[in-house]
């Protein structure tokens, strides 16, 4: 396993995993182009599938030579890269700008980083680590706002149509959706919903 941590870094692939806390689905070694989890990040923003680190990239421009390999590695294109002038030499050149909304913290472009510009650090925003699968999925809806699709899940029947419109008008209100993803409301909003499930699906069986 070592071994095969230590090719990846090598080959500089994102080393990632399941976003959960309790018994994760899988560790897998990617790159950008065919990985179904990374096009997933790229093609449809679904970020959340994989874990995020907590770190970020960060430049120090007085080192960087514009040489655009970190942006070029980037297997989910966070970094971008803006025209400035070098002070040195008074040419333009392209530096690194990092979106560290889209990043997920793999590190690889510091790997590639030959004046060795870009550090790991902490980031200041909160990750918040999902602990099962059900949890994860979750905070998924409350982030893309369709948790009412998974509350109201009957298509064809009038009283789901209309709560889902009416649930899902009340988790788009920015107060709503900022309450339910913070570390206390979140934790007492995710039992709640996991008890109601166990309990649905032991009467499912019952019946």
């Amino acid at each position: 396993m070592k071994d095969i941590v230590q090719r990846s870094k090598d080959l500089k692939l994102v080393i990632s995993t399941d976003n959960v806390q309790e018994r994760p689905g899988f560790i897998c070694h990617c790159c950008g182009c065919c990985c179904s989890l990374l096009q997933g990040i790229n093609k449809h923003g679904y970020s959340n599938a994989i874990v995020c680190s907590t770190l970020v990239p960060h430049v120090d421009m007085d080192d960087c030579n514009g040489c655009q390999k970190c942006a070029r590695a980037c297997h989910v294109s966070a970094i971008s890269l803006t025209p400035e002038p070098k002070a040195a030499t008074g040419k333009r050149m392209f530096m690194p700008v990092i979106d560290e909304q889209a990043c997920i913290g793999c590190g690889v472009c510091s790997l590639v980083c030959e004046p060795d510009a870009i550090q790991m650090r902490k980031r200041e925003r909160h990750v918040i680590y999902p602990e099962t699968t059900f949890e994860r999925v979750i905070l998924q809806c409350l982030e893309r706002g369709t948790l009412q699709n998974q509350l109201f899940d009957e298509p064809d029947r009038l009283s789901h149509k209309a709560m889902r419109g009416i649930v899902g008008g009340f988790l788009r209100l920015p107060p709503v959706k900022r309450a339910l993803m913070s570390d206390a409301l979140r934790s007492r909003f995710l039992s709640a919903l996991a008890s109601a499930a166990a309990r649905s699906g032991q009467a499912a069986s019952a019946g």
